[in-house]
């Protein structure tokens, strides 16, 4: 089984409260006086809040079984088998979760291959995950829309040779997209 973990956005909620107040201030103190015309931005990718439950389309694909590129929705109704599978689709479909990297744990070993602590694998595996984000997003996670997700090796699947990191990127709304968001940022 992999952990899973989702890399802490403090900085840019904080951020996006500061914005929206000075915003909220800006409209509040603004006259419709001098009403802008405002051009709408097209987006080639789209959210959606469709019900939790099995996609159309969908194979539940093992952690282990996962490549760079995929697609995916974790299963909402069965909360233990987040860890163990989730549902692949493909890109163009609604999904949660894109797939920009899949890494070997090179951190910091211990003598007999035993497992490094979660610490260790959790601190090196996001680390790893957030050095590789721009060149999928192509801007720093700090300024993107979207958040990280992080599987790495865990106690249990260590002594089966699983030395598999998954960096996975998702929108911080938590809707499902459609279509990759590798570059969309840029």
């Amino acid at each position: 089984m992999i952990d899973r973990h989702r890399a802490a956005g403090a900085r840019r909620s904080l951020l996006a409260v500061v914005m929206a107040a000075a915003l909220l201030i800006f409209v509040a103190c603004s006259g419709d006086d001098d009403k802008a015309s405002t051009s709408p931005t097209t987006s080639t990718s789209t959210s959606t809040t469709a019900a939790p439950g099995v996609p159309d389309g969908a194979v539940a694909t093992p952690m282990k079984g996962l490549t760079v590129g995929q697609c995916f929705v974790i299963p909402i109704d069965d909360a233990p088998a987040d860890g163990r599978a989730v549902w692949v689709v493909d890109c163009s479909q609604p999904h949660t979760h894109e797939i920009y990297d899949i890494v070997d744990y090179a951190g910091p070993t211990v003598k007999g291959d035993e497992y490094p602590g979660v610490a260790a694998v959790q601190a090196w595996s996001e680390q790893s995950c957030h050095e590789r984000f721009e060149a999928f997003a192509g801007i720093p996670w700090t300024r993107s829309s979207l958040e990280i997700q992080v599987w790495w090796p865990s106690t249990e699947s260590w002594p089966d040779d699983d030395r598999s990191v998954i960096c996975t990127a998702f929108p911080q709304s938590e809707e499902r997209v459609t279509g990759s968001q590798r570059g969309k940022e840029t």
